[in-house]
């Protein structure tokens, strides 16, 4: 006698999403795209513009008197004792200085800076529920692609959420090679872990991980 077994197709994805409930795996996206909203000025929204200045063309410029430029549309206020790495871009010099600051409770400013070029700079908040502001003395000319990204003092890292540890970083749509000598570092404090780039992230950056609960 011949006996047939019926058995319905196995879904795999099925099969391994449930193991992996059972054991309390779990995995989540994390972005980490700065702490500036609206660096680039692709658009005129997410600052607070002073006399003189405008937003267009990708750029925030200035003509006349001394006024701030505030970025008031953040997502991330900037921890309080954090410090962040500065980066922003001068062109169409005509005359003046200016800086950054990081603007809250208290003023943590940076260096006053003169002509074309991209500039970056290390800042301690010592303020609260801070947010980026650039100063100017006489200063006329564009800035663009505005970043602030957390440190741990030397290199910019980006720091998991407590509980979570990164298993794939994406940078721009692309898997990145973990290793000193690859795109990527995972430091581990004791209590937090952090992706430390090889190469520094800048204002369009957009960098993904995937962290799974440690």
């Amino acid at each position: 006698m011949t006996v047939y077994i019926e058995k319905p197709a196995v879904n795999l994805r099925e099969e391994l999403a449930g193991l992996r409930n059972q054991g309390g795996y779990e995995e989540q996206q994390f972005y980490f795209d700065g702490l500036v909203t609206n660096g680039t000025f692709d658009a005129d929204t997410d600052w607070t513009k002073g006399t003189g200045w405008t937003i267009g063309s990708g750029v925030a410029s200035k003509t006349g008197a001394d006024t701030n430029i505030d970025n008031t549309g953040y997502v991330t206020r900037i921890p309080t004792n954090a410090v962040v790495r500065f980066e922003f871009t001068i062109s169409g010099y005509v005359g003046g200085s200016i800086r950054p600051v990081l603007a809250g409770g208290n003023a943590n400013a940076g260096t006053f800076q003169s002509g074309n070029g991209t500039y970056s700079e290390f800042i301690t908040n010592s303020g609260s529920n801070s947010y980026a502001r650039f100063q100017t003395s006489g200063f006329e000319g564009s800035i663009d692609n505005v970043s602030v990204f957390e440190t741990d003092g030397t290199d910019v890292v980006h720091k998991m959420p407590k509980g979570w540890k990164p298993k794939d970083v994406f940078e721009d749509g692309l898997l990145q090679r973990e290793g000193a000598a690859y795109d990527y570092e995972v430091v581990y404090d004791g209590f937090d872990y952090y992706v430390k780039p090889a190469v520094a992230p800048s204002a369009t950056t957009q960098t993904c991980v995937i962290g799974v609960k440690a």
